[in-house]
């Protein structure tokens, strides 16, 4: 019977060491030495025979050590089971030598352990001798101009391409546009009397003669041109008198060599008029030759006329110059019409096209650079005010407050207060972040926030009206938001109307708060939207 009873209770030795050989335990770490700071990979892997239920350790197992990364658990199945296996990642920020200690696996209902790790944290080495030292830079306050003239224009490329567009247009009539602005390239100078028949015959060799009303077009302008010198330089009479009347007055002026023409000048001139009278009222119509021989004729008594007529004399030339700065004067005014003309134009046509599209009274903000306007359009800056503190969107960067802060409590230590305001003031914006030495009630803590409001009426807010309600971020935080209207003083008896926001977050340490003060003015009330619905709040990481 004895016997019996010892194989039974051997039986039962044997089965329990072969379940808990099936399950076992075992950790790993990557080095036992690392630098400071450096992360160090500690894994750990189950084995065991089914798919229980396996209990892995939290953060706090690995004190002196912290936690600062872990994976999920990775199931391998193997031959005579599975393979659970988990890694973390740890590291210190002391020097020296410490232990990982034993690590408690529940698998099941069954708790294992791991075994200890010795792990060695060295300091990392710096000489000082072999590298370079350089001056500490400047901290980093807002964007630079350039910066935010590439961020204004990378959400901007129609205008951009509007821009190289009429860049393109510009250079390619480039001659015209100088030529448009440029008055003097316009004028061409006042040729004498002499100097502009001779171009006018140049010009007259280049006209075809082939039909009868070119051949007729022909004479007319030569004997025009002919008259017209005689106009000016000779008889003043010339273009409203007959071709006898002309004749006889060249005829009178050579006898009393008041111009000293030949006879058989204008003997030959005679002839050229008297048939180009044909070809105008009789239909007559010469050969090319007889056309050709009448313009050679005319050119050689042109040259004939040149050497008899004297040079210009200074008055004349001053006259002359005159002219052409008259005639600059008139050019330039006119061009200077035009210009105004169309820019007023274009201007009132983008006024009203911008007008139908986005408002008249944007436009006019626009135009007038409405300030509001201006820091709803800008680039906003997002960060974090205090540690941890909350994330909020601002037009600008808000500044910290290092003396004369607002809103404190006798009770409770300011840590941080940043602040934000436009140039006139109607809109101001303070994120402040309070300890305590104990822990505040929720219960207690609308009456903190009552207590803002009496700082509120010390800076001139009167008429308030107050509404309670819960305020919640974009990451879920909860808080407190009291809110309402109210007359802002802006001078001795000077009130206008507005907005208070009062927003309070409660911490584990302590509490945070927000105020924002905005005045009733156009676009303030999308900044504040806008502010408002950027607020989120960090939660204090626990010990």
């Amino acid at each position: 019977m004895k016997l019996i009873l010892n194989i039974f209770i051997f039986c039962i030795v044997f089965l329990q060491s072969i379940i808990i050989n099936s399950q076992s335990v075992n950790a790993y770490v990557e080095s036992d030495s690392i630098l400071i700071g450096k992360e160090l990979n500690y894994t750990i892997d189950v084995n065991a025979e089914k798919v229980e239920n396996i209990i892995f350790p939290d953060s706090t197992s690995f004190v002196p050590f912290e936690l600062i990364s872990v994976t999920k658990v990775d199931t391998i199945k193997q031959d005579d089971g599975f393979r659970f296996s988990k890694k973390y990642g740890i590291t210190s920020f002391d020097e020296g030598d410490f232990i990982i200690p034993k690590i408690k696996i529940q698998i099941g209902d069954k708790l294992f352990s791991t075994d200890s790790k010795k792990i060695t944290v060295n300091l990392v080495e710096v000489d000082t001798t072999k590298q370079g030292l350089y001056d500490i830079k400047p901290s980093f306050d807002k964007f630079t101009s350039f910066e935010i003239l590439k961020l204004s224009l990378k959400n901007n490329y129609p205008v951009i391409l509007l821009a190289v567009f009429l860049v393109l247009i510009l250079f390619y009539f480039r001659s015209k546009v100088i030529e448009f602005f440029n008055p003097l390239l316009n004028i061409k100078p006042a040729l004498r009397p002499i100097e502009l028949i001779k171009k006018r015959l140049s010009d007259l060799e280049k006209i075809n003669v082939d039909t009868a009303a070119e051949i007729k077009f022909f004479y007319s302008e030569l004997t025009f041109t002919l008259r017209s010198f005689f106009e000016k330089e000779v008889y003043d009479k010339a273009l409203e008198s007959t071709t006898i009347e002309l004749i006889l007055k060249l005829n009178n002026l050579s006898e009393i060599k008041s111009f000293a023409i030949t006879k058989n000048s204008i003997n030959r001139i005679e002839d050229i008029f008297k048939r180009a009278d044909l070809v105008k009222f009789a239909k007559y119509l010469p050969e090319n030759s007889v056309i050709k021989n009448d313009l050679k004729i005319i050119n050689e008594e042109v040259k004939l006329f040149s050497v008899l007529l004297p040079e210009p004399s200074e008055e004349e030339k001053l006259k002359n110059l005159n002219y052409q700065k008259q005639a600059e004067k008139k050019l330039r005014n006119e061009r200077l019409k035009i210009v105004s003309i169309f820019t007023v134009s274009l201007l009132i046509i983008l006024f009203i096209f911008s007008g139908f599209l986005n408002g008249f009274q944007y436009t006019i903000d626009k135009i007038t650079f409405n300030e509001n306007l201006k820091l709803l359009n800008k680039i906003w800056i997002k960060s974090e005010y205090g540690s941890p503190g909350i994330f909020a969107e601002t037009p600008d960067a808000m500044l910290r407050i290092n003396s004369e802060n607002e809103f404190l409590y006798d009770v409770f230590k300011l840590d941080s207060q940043f602040y934000f305001s436009n140039s006139n003031q109607s809109i101001e914006f303070f994120i402040s972040n309070y300890s305590s030495d104990s822990k505040i009630e929720p219960e207690n803590f609308q009456s903190i926030l009552d207590s803002n409001l009496d700082d509120l009426e010390s800076r001139g807010l009167q008429n308030m009206l107050l509404k309670y309600d819960e305020f919640e971020t974009k990451n879920k935080g909860k808080g407190l938001f009291i809110s309402g209207t109210s007359d802002f003083k802006i001078g001795d008896k000077k009130y206008k109307s507005g907005d208070y926001n009062v927003i309070g977050f409660l911490t584990d340490t302590g509490f945070k708060t927000i105020i924002l003060l905005t005045h009733e003015t156009r676009y303030m009330d999308k900044i504040k939207e806008r502010i408002i619905n950027s607020i989120e709040v960090l939660k204090e990481e626990k010990k």
